[in-house]
């Protein structure tokens, strides 16, 4: 695949997933275990692990918990997805890692409710094109 095939890819599943946290929280989505999954769950390995902006850690199971409660709990709020860019790819494009800026607006469990976060995430690529999240670490833009 060439780079910008790769970054095309990477790009769609940044956009893809932050799509369906958003439908998630608005009460978009059906409530269900098999949309859960299949739009979150199951695209973050087991070992997955996201560094708040506030530096908290969790775990990928605590993030599903939390996740998986709270549809429908913020009607309000938007996501937007700017500047994503992948910035390596190691292990003959199957590690990836990218950057973007993640745009939110009335995020009611964030202080201030509009905030701007700088992500970078390691994903990796399977042989089926599948991207798997490994790791992410998101700061605060102030």
């Amino acid at each position: 695949m060439d780079r910008t095939m790769l970054e095309n890819t990477v790009r769609q599943d940044v956009e893809t997933l932050h799509d369906f946290l958003a439908g998630w929280f608005r009460g978009e989505l059906p409530n269900d275990d098999q949309t859960f999954d299949a739009g979150f769950a199951a695209r973050l390995d087991r070992g997955f692990q996201n560094i708040q902006p506030n530096g908290g850690v969790l775990a990928r199971d605590d993030i599903c918990g939390g996740l998986r409660s709270a549809h429908g709990s913020n009607p309000d709020f938007r996501i937007s997805i700017h500047d994503v860019s992948l910035r390596a790819s190691f292990d003959h494009d199957r590690l990836l890692l990218a950057t973007y800026l993640e745009r939110q607006t009335g995020a009611k469990n964030t202080i201030p409710a509009d905030n701007d976060r700088f992500s970078t995430t390691l994903m990796r690529r399977g042989d089926d094109g599948r991207i798997t999240w490994l790791h992410l670490h998101e700061t605060a833009r102030v």
